[in-house]
């Protein structure tokens, strides 16, 4: 198969590794290592002293010394070197470089780096919190600090229904694959992908709506309403 006719392949691919990701973490969190051996008010209290270390740091060698902290953190808790630097210079700082670039111009080398070093050190800090934390005891943990029981929900369903709809296109792509006489061209591939986004979007709007009502129904509008009370 040609490199042009793989987009769709290159798609699928990229979407299982997801959540094969995830279910590593969840392995993560259950082996034995320094992080894991602490409860998870404990995690996330730490978590917000090294954030806002991090935040008020004004040196550069002050942010170099917090992300070696947090690479010993991750030996500690037997988490790989490699999957920890690629979780975590996957999106967030790499996207926080192009948007420092900027400065370089308009200030000085330095303050870019401070920018991008503080970016990376909170990201790599929650990272370490959220690979050593299964979920359902991080969320738990949420509420033991005041976080509204509605938004603890939201990020319970959110989380859940990310690796739902990652399931269903990687069943539309089968489906197809196995209809398929012949490969897709790449103009094809991004059509049948663009298409598959909207109807997934459509899809989750609708399903958003009958979850609503369906919690509505059992009395869950009820609920909420007694206890902002």
């Amino acid at each position: 198969m040609s490199s042009k006719n793989r987009f769709v392949e290159r798609s699928i691919e990229n979407a299982v590794d997801f959540f094969k990701d995830a279910v590593f973490s969840e392995e993560i969190a259950r082996s034995k290592g320094l992080l894991q051996s602490l409860g998870p008010r404990l995690k996330i209290t730490l978590l917000v002293i090294l954030l806002i270390v991090t935040v008020f740091a004004q040196s550069l060698r002050s942010l170099i010394v917090l992300y070696a902290v947090g690479v010993i953190l991750a030996v500690l808790s037997r988490v790989s070197i490699l999957y920890f630097l690629k979780r975590v210079w996957l999106f967030i700082p790499i996207f926080t470089l192009f948007i420092a670039i900027p400065a370089i111009f308009t200030h000085d080398l330095l303050t870019a780096a401070l920018f991008v070093l503080r970016v990376t050190d909170c990201v790599s800090f929650v990272v370490l919190v959220t690979i050593t934390t299964r979920h359902n005891q991080l969320l738990k943990s949420l509420r033991s600090f005041g976080i509204p029981a509605i938004f603890v929900s939201v990020l319970d369903m959110m989380y859940r229904y990310i690796f739902l709809f990652i399931r269903i296109f990687e069943e539309m792509h089968m489906s197809l694959k196995s209809r398929l006489l012949k490969d897709f061209d790449a103009k094809s591939a991004r059509h049948w992908i663009s298409s598959r986004m909207a109807f997934l979007f459509k899809r989750s709007l609708r399903m958003s709506e009958d979850v609503h009502m369906a919690m509505v129904a059992r009395g869950y509008g009820c609920e909420t309403r007694k206890s902002g009370k």
